[in-house]
């Protein structure tokens, strides 16, 4: 039975990823040790061969930063960062310092994690994210002769969406690690262009959602029923929906719109008095901000209403699991040109493809073509274009196939 160590960021505490639920159902005849970083009260159900180890959370707040600052100035990846980036702009000092204290953190702990596992050599271990617990055990490799494969989103994937345009330590760390997980094409692109990834390091392994059989349904001629589902914050622009509404509602005084937003945050109360600043006195529009749904209850959602079309007006994404959910219900998509957006959407296919700005002109532009949304044809085609890239079934059950046949390779 092959051992595998993953790293993630709360699963499969609540909290995030609900992504990884789907995931880790398949792996059968695998010994899945699953090493979260933070911990929260509720936990989600895993798969009996699956094991919960808590020795990032149990350590993480053992010693302050100023000591693994410290510690850092003996490693080499320090002064490479310093010489090649700080020298040329004092502003990323504040990040780096950050960044360093969380890579010298999780050299540590795992420096002492993997001195106690007995035979090494035999496991494989997979970090979710591409960031510093990453270069850690890059850096360890060496020491402890395991295998280490990674994922890449976005967040961990593009230097844009970084404070000037600044990812920490990342150029570094190219070299051993067996395999790097991309989700979209574009990724691997990006990250041989940008970082000077080896092309024989990178691997498209796409995410998936299970298919649960649900066929939603349009709403009746006279309405359009939207849906939105994300974090409340600043980069998801969702006060560009609420403006697109105010002048599409006003424009179309004959049509009945309704829009659902799933999802919470930092900006709850600022949008939730936006929308009814801008949306009250409009008779033809209702509204509601549902708050967070946990994975079941967005399937539920789908299964029990009418939707014409989701809605994503974001400035940043990777490839939104939130997408991936709605077309496996037959949903069309309305989404700028970002990430991995452009794999999902075929513009007048399954969708409406905006451009990367998405201004409010061409939100409400895109939201127009109702009768379009509601062609048995479109939504159709949603679920097509889910069933060929984003079935979890398919996708998971390749990428363990991979993990198997895994030998270890030189980089």
């Amino acid at each position: 039975m092959k051992k595998i160590f993953l790293i993630t960021e709360k699963f499969p505490y609540m909290g995030g990823e609900q992504f990884i639920e789907a995931e880790v159902k398949y792996y059968e005849n695998i010994e899945l040790t699953i090493i979260p970083k933070i911990k929260s009260i509720n936990k989600r159900n895993i798969p009996r061969n699956v094991t919960t180890d808590d020795v990032l959370v149990n350590n993480y707040y053992t010693k302050n930063k100023a000591i693994y600052f410290l510690k850092s100035l003996k490693s080499k990846v320090f002064y490479k960062e310093l010489f090649s980036e700080l020298f040329l702009n004092l502003k990323k000092l504040r990040i780096f310092f950050s960044s360093i204290c969380a890579y010298q953190m999780y050299y540590d702990i795992f420096d002492n994690y993997f001195s106690k596992v007995s035979n090494p050599k035999d496991i494989i271990i997979y970090t979710y994210w591409n960031d510093e617990a990453t270069y850690a055990l890059q850096d360890l490799k060496d020491k402890y002769q395991y295998m280490l494969i990674s994922r890449v989103h976005g967040w961990d994937l593009y230097k844009e969406r970084r404070a000037f345009n600044y990812m920490p330590l990342k150029k570094h760390f190219i070299n051993n690690i067996d395999v790097l997980f991309t989700i979209t094409p574009s990724a691997n692109e990006y990250l041989q262009r940008t970082f000077n990834f080896k092309k024989n390091t990178l691997k498209l392994s796409r995410l998936g959602v299970n298919d649960k059989k649900i066929i939603t349904k349009s709403s009746k001629i006279s309405s359009l029923n939207i849906v939105s589902c994300s974090f409340l914050s600043e980069v998801k622009q969702v006060d560009k929906i609420i403006k697109s509404l105010k002048i599409i509602a006003s424009q179309m005084n004959n049509i009945h719109f309704s829009w659902i937003h799933i999802g919470d945050g930092a900006l709850y109360e600022t949008l939730v008095l936006l929308a009814k600043n801008e949306l009250s006195g409009l008779k033809n529009i209702e509204y509601s901000f549902v708050g967070r749904y946990e994975n079941a209850k967005v399937y539920e959602f789908y299964s029990n209403n009418r939707v014409d079309v989701f809605l994503n007006t974001s400035l940043s994404e990777g490839v939104p699991v939130s997408i991936m959910e709605a077309m496996s219900c037959h949903i069309p998509i309305i989404a700028p040109d970002i990430g991995g957006i452009k794999d999902m959407l075929i513009h007048y296919h399954n969708g409406l493809l905006l451009s990367r700005e998405c201004p409010i002109a061409e939100i409400v532009a895109s939201l127009k073509n109702i009768n379009f949304f509601k062609k048995s044809e479109i939504r159709e085609n949603s679920y097509k274009l889910f069933l060929e890239k984003y079935n979890a079934k398919i996708n998971y059950i390749e990428f363990i196939k991979i993990i198997n046949l895994f030998k270890k390779t030189d980089n």
